[in-house]
């Protein structure tokens, strides 16, 4: 079966990308008694077979990959004999890749580093990055970041088979954006170096959807958040975030924001019983907002507001009940919760992926 999740793919594509391997996923998620992971997949090697569960951890940095690698260790213990387990995740650091292979922890990044130690094969692939192309090497600004937004959310071609000319194509990017011309030209520019977008037959065209939604996701949780970051609260008066659902829905039009979090994705896609919502404000009007629900300041706190940029980001779901278009854009929930290590809320974002961000993507 052709797996569902991103990564998953990447991680079929680079397996069999190396001699007499095979890979083959059995079941996407992996459920047990004892066990939940995000798929099984088997290898077939040149003499043997390997049996492995798999794990999606994303944002694995030096700072947390003591947490991961334990909690690897336990999912083996967890395990039948014949099962190993298979971290897949985004392109790692040598540091980390060190502290993995240490601790005989199997692993896949989607730039190829990979460690296999099976009966299957045994395989250390350590690519080295290349000087120009790799996006860890070029620092992307958060203007810049802004601009991916907009090339990742309006692809060159409309819905309608509309193609917008290509002084209309930078000014709609400038206005989605709300960076000058200036920034999106360099951006533009900036982005062809890198092999993410090509200019041909007097267009743009992103060489490969995943490759700049992942290094949006990457840009977007180290550096643009914590510019629009305004600030983390909590609920003064009321112990569960099922009180505040209402009210937050009820106030977005008087003040002027759109939803996004996990409260976001809960209602785009009716699937997730939310504990907590991103709200991304349109104007510096979010402290009314606090007074108004009765928030506090709270660095753990459950809501989460958020500056927008540029022109407005709600996004209306055509079969959805929820009509005052009042949404954030699938493109910043999905970011906030891919950043999660929760299985509910990796699980939703595919959903989200699959039915509102692959349609963008066969656009681009």
């Amino acid at each position: 079966m052709q797996p569902k999740h991103p990564l998953f793919q990447k991680c079929i594509a680079q397996l069999e990308s190396l001699p007499n391997l095979k890979a083959m996923v059995k079941v996407e998620p992996f459920v047990t008694a004892d066990v939940l992971a995000d798929g099984q997949l088997t290898l077939h090697g040149p003499n043997d077979i390997a049996d492995y569960v798999c794990e999606i951890k994303l944002g694995l940095t030096n700072d947390v990959i003591e947490q991961v690698i334990q909690y690897f260790q336990n999912l083996q213990s967890r395990l039948q004999d014949h099962q190993r387990p298979l971290l897949i995740t985004q392109r790692l650091s040598n540091l980390v890749i060190d502290q993995l292979l240490a601790q005989n922890i199997e692993f896949i990044d989607v730039d190829g580093n990979l460690y296999l130690n099976s009966p299957a094969a045994y395989v250390l692939v350590r690519p080295q990055p290349k000087r120009e192309s790799t996006s860890q090497s070029v620092e992307l600004t958060a203007a810049a970041l802004q601009v991916i937004y907009a090339i990742l959310s309006t692809p060159w071609r409309a819905e309608q088979d509309f193609e917008l000319g290509e002084l209309e194509y930078h000014s709609h990017l400038t206005k989605i954006a709300g960076v000058s011309p200036k920034t999106v030209k360099t951006t533009l520019e900036k982005l062809q170096k890198l092999d993410y977008i090509k200019f041909r037959k007097g267009h743009y065209e992103i060489t490969e959807y995943l490759k700049l939604l992942e290094r949006w996701e990457l840009g977007y949780a180290e550096r643009l958040r914590a510019k629009l970051l305004l600030d983390t609260f909590s609920s003064v008066n009321t112990s569960t975030f099922s009180e505040l659902e209402h009210l937050i829905k009820e106030f977005s039009t008087e003040y002027n924001y759109s939803i996004g979090g996990e409260l976001g994705a809960a209602i785009m896609t009716r699937h997730l019983r939310p504990t907590g919502a991103t709200l991304h404000f349109h104007e510096e009007n979010y402290r009314k907002f606090a007074v108004a629900l009765k928030l506090k300041p709270d660095p753990k706190g459950n809501i989460t507001l958020m500056k927008t940029f540029g022109h407005r980001k709600t996004f209306q779901p055509i079969d959805n009940e929820f009509t005052e278009k009042r949404l954030a854009h699938p493109l910043l929930i999905h970011a906030e919760l891919v950043s999660s290590n929760d299985s509910r809320l990796k699980e939703t974002a595919q959903m989200i992926y699959d039915r509102y961000i692959e349609d963008l993507a066969q656009h681009s």
